[in-house]
């Protein structure tokens, strides 16, 4: 796999996280307020912690692993801060 289709997994995954995140914390929200966050925070740690261990496994030799990551937590944390600024 190439390392530009590395980077586009990386972004692609983020949104999906987000987007999923997003029906899953309205959906929580309408049943139990603090049970969504909570599932909120608990989840986002741990896809991040998978998809860090992941991204450092599949690096090959002349790629950056951390710029992976990093690509992931950033479509994650923006459209995330997007939406707080418009809805909140």
């Amino acid at each position: 796999m190439s390392t530009l289709t590395k980077y586009i997994l990386s972004f692609i995954s983020g949104l999906s996280l987000y987007l999923i995140m997003f029906v899953a914390l309205v959906y929580f929200n309408f049943i139990y307020y603090t049970t969504g966050f909570f599932a909120f925070i608990i989840f986002v740690f741990i896809v991040s912690v998978v998809f860090r261990s992941l991204a450092y496994k599949f690096a090959t030799k002349n790629e950056r692993p951390d710029l992976f990551y990093m690509i992931f937590i950033g479509s994650f944390v923006i459209p995330t801060l997007i939406h707080v600024l418009i809805f909140l």
